[in-house]
């Protein structure tokens, strides 16, 4: 006897290059605070602090291309028809400074592929997780929202903490997706996301 899994779309998670993420870190140091680089007419986040990073999409493509091609390869054939054959461009890159309660709600992103790097995680996890006496792994995650085979709703919530920094996760735009707050610093727990687009 045995069982196997209906095909489905993965998601890709890596680890950042040292020398993108002192890049990263640096031009998001530089945009905070700064009105002219504010992103937030542009995002639907709870988050005060949204900031569009220039700079560092010329430097971040040849890496975000890899990894949106290696995505792509490993996805079934049925699920390939938007991506197949093109050219895959970063477009958008930005930074959310995030502060204790501020959230993003159930959302999707434009083009083909996107993106979410964990930064800086100023909470431990273990302590995220008792302050709440909830039936649920919902504090502080970035989460999933999918349909199964079946058509019921699924949720899918992966555990960000401090072993997570330089961590990427890559992911179809169009797959609904939320972040949790956290309530246990007061520091910003920073994270920097984009789209690719297909050319």
């Amino acid at each position: 006897m045995e069982t196997f899994n209906l095909p489905n779309i993965p998601l890709l998670y890596d680890t950042l290059p040292n020398e993108l993420y002192d890049s990263l870190l640096r031009e998001s140091y530089q945009n905070l605070d700064k009105k002219e680089s504010s992103y937030n007419d542009q995002l639907v986040g709870h988050i005060k602090k949204e900031y569009y990073l220039k700079e560092n999409v010329r430097v971040m493509k040849p890496y975000i291309n890899f990894l949106a091609n290696k995505l792509a390869s490993s996805m079934e054939r049925s699920h390939l028809s938007p991506y197949e054959g093109n050219k895959f461009v970063l477009e958008s890159l930005w930074v959310n400074f995030q502060k204790k309660h501020e959230f993003n709600p159930v959302h999707i992103h434009k083009g083909a592929f996107s993106f979410v790097i964990i930064m800086k995680i100023p909470y431990e996890l273990h302590e995220e997780e008792e302050i709440f006496n909830a039936n649920s792994d919902h504090s502080s995650r970035l989460g999933f929202v999918y349909s199964n085979t079946l058509g019921k709703i699924c949720y899918y919530n992966m555990n960000i903490c401090k072993s997570d920094e330089k961590k990427i996760i890559m992911f179809p735009a169009g797959l609904n997706h939320v972040v949790y707050p956290f309530y246990t610093s007061d520091d910003y727990r920073i994270t920097i996301s984009g789209n690719v687009h297909g050319k």
